[in-house]
């Protein structure tokens, strides 16, 4: 049995990744780790306590940065945006960003069943 690929989300994501206004991330690129095809599940491993079931809506775009660029007002025809302050943000978590590092648009929407999202506890849970 072939273990199913994990995509590690930061603090805060969870929610707006359930109520579908989070419908796409972009990543420095590594490769195994970013590579999705169009309709493959994985896991979404949220740090904010959960793990989500996701389905990927379009094979992962990989690219430099500079050709990832997309305008916010154009989000919904190309189903994200990528510009200056994205850039900004990612250099936080990577602090060698240029734009011409290789990067990774992945595209996902939350697994469903009956309308229920498909989701358990993860180790970043907090029990009281």
């Amino acid at each position: 049995m072939t273990k199913m690929k994990r995509l590690i989300f930061g603090d805060g994501l969870m929610s707006p990744s359930l109520n579908g206004s989070k419908r796409f991330t972009v990543r420095k690129y590594r490769e195994g780790s970013h590579d999705f095809a169009k309709d493959e599940i994985f896991v979404g491993e949220f740090k904010d306590g959960l793990n989500i079931l996701l389905r990927a809506l379009a094979d992962t775009k990989i690219a430099e940065f500079r050709r990832l660029r997309a305008n916010k007002k154009d989000t919904e025809k190309n189903g994200y945006y990528f510009d200056k302050e994205y850039l900004k943000d990612l250099a936080n978590f990577y602090p060698d960003l240029t734009w011409n590092t290789m990067g990774a648009v992945i595209i996902f929407e939350i697994l469903r069943v009956n309308d229920v999202p498909v989701v358990q506890f993860n180790e970043h849970a907090k029990t009281d």
